[in-house]
């Protein structure tokens, strides 16, 4: 299978995915989760200089 194909492909399902209320939920998790992440990430860092 060519990888464009494969691209496209997984693209198309995640933007399906998204548009459901669990995939806009679970996404929204996802975000919070990271900006949680990045959040201690800089605290330490500010703590360690």
């Amino acid at each position: 299978m060519n990888k464009m194909k494969l691209i496209a492909g997984y693209c198309y399902a995640l933007r399906n995915y998204l548009q459901t209320p669990k995939g806009r939920h679970d996404a929204l998790d996802y975000i919070r989760g990271a900006l949680i992440i990045i959040g201690v990430i800089l605290s330490i860092r500010l703590v360690i200089k």
